[in-house]
């Protein structure tokens, strides 16, 4: 009886309580959907199923490696970052000790581009020091060969004198004294006592100045020599010796002094030496000047004739040491005979040119009486440093 009250009471309370009818409610409403769901899938669900899962463990596998790969990589990005400080440490280093060594290297480049300035200015200063020098040489060798000629012309007034004086004390020897030393200097003067008092008046023969290059043939020559150097230019185009250029410099220095001598006949022409209006003084010391200038002329003839002397030498070795081969080589031969003879010629034509000229200039200073007191004071009024 207890037990039937104690179930009805139970049913009572469940019918009573709506809390468990809901909960088996939903929990079929769940199976039976869950049954739909399952009725619902086709008939490859299952290993379509299990294809996702093999992927979901491949992927996880791949996931798993990729984080590996991930810590070794920052792992060795760790490592990379050290040995990349290492290596900034190194280089800041070589860098500081670099650039300290390029200071260095630029003091010294600094100091030697000082010094380089100062040896130049040095240098410039030594450059003008021998310049000078040089010059000092030259004025000391020009005041040498003047005070040369001045002795020259002193001794030779020094015979003039003498043998006017050997020609007053012996009248009867007619002035061979004088006449002894005029054919000495190759001079053909009457004597100087005569001419002393007479020399306005007394015909003489024509002086050498009043000839020119034309008159003398120096002229004529030059320019056949010129014509002949053109032809063996023309002829031998492939000759690479120096003797045609040579033989041109010879002929240029030849022409030059041919017109150095006509200018200085042009000037003697120009101030005769016995025109009446001029005053002794005057005339004897142009007269010098001119006679210096004949002297300083004969000098330069003579170092060209030792150039031509070595000139001849080298044609010598060129062109006559071999023996002939061929018929260029005998005209070529023959050309450079004429030309040789040619400068020989027009040599010889201006040494005795000159060798008149000076003759001529001193027989005129002997007639007009300039004496050793004479030429020594015109020479210490116009350099002092002759004593």
């Amino acid at each position: 009886m207890a037990r039937e009250e104690e179930d009805g009471r139970s049913n009572q309370e469940k019918q009573d309580d709506p809390q468990p009818h809901l909960h088996q409610t939903f929990s079929s409403y769940i199976g039976l959907s869950f049954s739909l769901f399952l009725a619902s899938l086709p008939s490859n669900s299952f290993s379509f199923v299990q294809k996702l899962q093999s992927q979901i463990r491949d992927l996880s596998l791949r996931l798993f490696q990729a984080e590996e790969q991930l810590k070794q990589m920052k792992s060795r990005r760790k490592e990379d970052s050290k040995a990349n400080a290492r290596v900034v440490e190194i280089f800041a280093s070589h860098r500081n000790s670099w650039q300290a060594e390029e200071k260095r290297l630029l003091q010294q480049i600094d100091a030697a581009s000082e010094e380089m300035a100062s040896l130049r200015a040095r240098i410039e200063d030594f450059q003008g020091e021998r310049e000078e020098w040089k010059a000092r040489i030259q004025d000391l060798e020009r005041e040498v060969g003047e005070r040369e000629e001045m002795i020259r012309f002193m001794s030779r007034n020094a015979i003039a004198d003498f043998a006017v004086e050997d020609n007053v004390v012996d009248q009867s020897g007619g002035g061979c004294g004088s006449r002894e030393w005029e054919e000495e200097n190759d001079m053909h003067y009457e004597p100087v006592e005569s001419l002393y008092h007479m020399k306005h008046f007394v015909a003489r023969r024509e002086s050498p100045w009043k000839v020119d290059g034309e008159s003398t043939g120096i002229s004529s020559k030059l320019k056949l020599l010129e014509q002949e150097l053109q032809n063996l230019e023309k002829v031998d185009k492939n000759d690479l010796s120096k003797v045609p250029s040579l033989m041109r410099k010879q002929a240029k220095r030849y022409q030059a002094l041919a017109g150095k001598i006509d200018d200085l006949c042009r000037r003697l022409q120009a101030s005769d030496p016995c025109e009446s209006t001029l005053s002794p003084e005057f005339s004897t010391q142009r007269q010098t000047e001119f006679l210096l200038e004949a002297f300083r002329l004969q000098q330069r003839a003579s170092e060209t004739a030792q150039k031509l002397m070595a000139l001849q030498t080298e044609v010598g070795k060129s062109y006559y040491g071999d023996e002939l081969g061929s018929e260029a080589k005998l005209s070529m031969r023959r050309s450079f005979d004429s030309i040789r003879n040619n400068l020989k010629e027009v040599q010889r034509n201006l040494e005795i040119w000159l060798a008149r000229i000076i003759g001529d200039l001193e027989g005129i200073l002997a007639r007009d009486g300039v004496s050793r007191a004479n030429a020594r004071e015109y020479y210490v009024s116009r350099y002092p440093f002759v004593q």
